[in-house]
């Protein structure tokens, strides 16, 4: 990283000379990704010089700072401005290096709080910048309808469960079309090929959380990531899965292979976005594969380098029912959030194994068991405008809702008018199938 001698360049010709790689974490073990850089070294070559002019979009900006002649000062970022567009923008970081030069030393803010071991295949940059300007307020525009799905591509799928869980619930990985983008809490729409027998039409589409951040699995910003069960039928007679039964959207991802093409549309959802407002906890409650937003928002709030992670002041508590220890979806990842320095004190995980865990009263113990436990933390929490999430079947909700009524009563409050007022309030989060 040698920032510092290209805005140093006096003349366009010596800018041209420069070399600026901006690197990006990319797995090179995933469907042939390769890291690489956004701006690569020159020749002084007339072929390349044309090739360079090319690369900028605004032949007014070059105008303007001259043309070529040795009118930009040095430091100047009228050519390539890094905190617009460069992928450590918006840390105040480039303005150092830039500052400092060759006397730049790495500021511990930074720097993750742990240096992990980082394979050989990964090229790891500062921090990641360039899709923080999707917020609650601006989000990430419609990329395709469902009348008009576009194509992406599966890179790679993963069993997460165990043969003692029932079911079949796999990661799968796909790459989008360039400029598909989402942010955390969103859903994408998949629809399976083929015509479906009753109507002798296309499959309808299957909604799916998106269960990473808006960087993705390879923090490339173009993949994303879902959490999805083969939805199959047992025969009450026989207590057999019949396969003839299964659902056509969630076989098709779970036997998918790398390189499979699949239809999808999106990005939509506004009802499971993250609070705008760094301060405020953060309490997710899911069963299944309905921790797929979850683990979006944890990767964001304890993983990923970016301003989110930084400025994340509240508590986050996922409250996440299985029915056995081999079902559960991600621990290991949860389990190193926990272990970092922010995740020690910030992040509280609760596990309902309905059925290896008994709940007070000598029961199953499922999640809306582990809200009533917690009563008083959990009413405290939301009076303090926490904002509390549900996804999952919906038939976790009723358990849940009449559990939540009990613990109001306990208290001599009324559940009815509190619902309405953190509903009121933006801090009640439903997204059930």
């Amino acid at each position: 990283f040698h920032l510092s001698s290209l805005f140093r360049s006096l003349s366009f010709n010596m800018l041209l000379k420069s070399t600026a790689c901006l690197l990006v974490v990319v797995s090179t073990s995933v469907s042939g990704f390769t890291p690489r850089s956004h701006c690569s070294s020159s020749t002084t070559s007339t072929a390349h010089v044309r090739s360079a002019l090319q690369a900028y979009p605004s032949n007014e900006r070059i105008v303007k700072s001259g043309g070529g002649l040795p009118t930009v000062p040095s430091g100047d970022c009228r050519l390539f401005d890094p905190s617009e567009e460069g992928m450590l923008g918006r840390t105040g970081n480039m303005q150092n290096r830039l500052h400092d030069g060759v006397e730049y030393q790495y500021q511990p803010e930074y720097l993750p709080a742990e240096e992990p071991d980082t394979p050989g295949d990964l090229f790891v940059s500062e921090a990641q910048a360039w899709l923080e300007d999707f917020d609650g307020q601006k989000l990430p525009p419609i990329f395709a309808k469902n009348s008009k799905p576009v194509e992406a591509t599966v890179l790679g799928r993963m069993k997460l469960i165990d043969d003692s869980a029932p079911g079949n619930i796999q990661h799968v990985v796909l790459k989008l079309p360039q400029g598909f983008h989402y942010v955390e809490g969103q859903s994408l729409s998949v629809i399976p090929p083929g015509l479906d027998p009753n109507t002798n039409k296309p499959y309808k589409p299957r909604l799916y959380s998106i269960a990473s951040t808006r960087y993705g699995d390879l923090l490339d910003g173009q993949t994303v990531s879902l959490c999805v069960r083969k939805a199959e039928y047992t025969d009450p007679a026989t207590g057999q899965v019949d396969p003839s039964k299964a659902g056509v959207c969630s076989s098709f991802l779970c036997q998918a292979n790398a390189g499979t093409k699949v239809q999808v549309s999106g990005p939509v959802g506004k009802t499971m976005l993250l609070p705008e407002d760094p301060t405020k906890d953060v309490i997710m409650v899911a069963t299944g594969t309905g921790i797929a937003p979850f683990r979006a928002f944890l990767h964001r709030l304890f993983m990923e380098q970016t301003i989110a992670r930084h400025q994340f002041q509240g508590q986050a508590w996922l409250i996440l029912g299985v029915p056995v220890t081999g079902g559960l979806l991600y621990p290991q990842e949860f389990a190193a959030m926990q272990e970092s320095s922010a995740g020690s004190h910030s992040l509280r995980i609760d596990y309902a194994i309905s059925r290896e865990m008994q709940n007070a009263k000598g029961g199953k113990l499922y999640v809306q068991d582990v809200l009533a436990e917690n009563a008083d933390t959990l009413l405290q929490k939301l009076e303090d405008g926490a904002h509390i999430y549900f996804c999952g079947l919906k038939g976790m909700m009723p358990g849940i809702l009449e559990s939540l009524e009990q613990v109001a009563l306990s208290k001599g409050l009324n559940w009815n008018t509190l619902l309405k007022q953190y509903k009121a309030n933006g801090q009640w989060h439903v997204e059930v199938y």
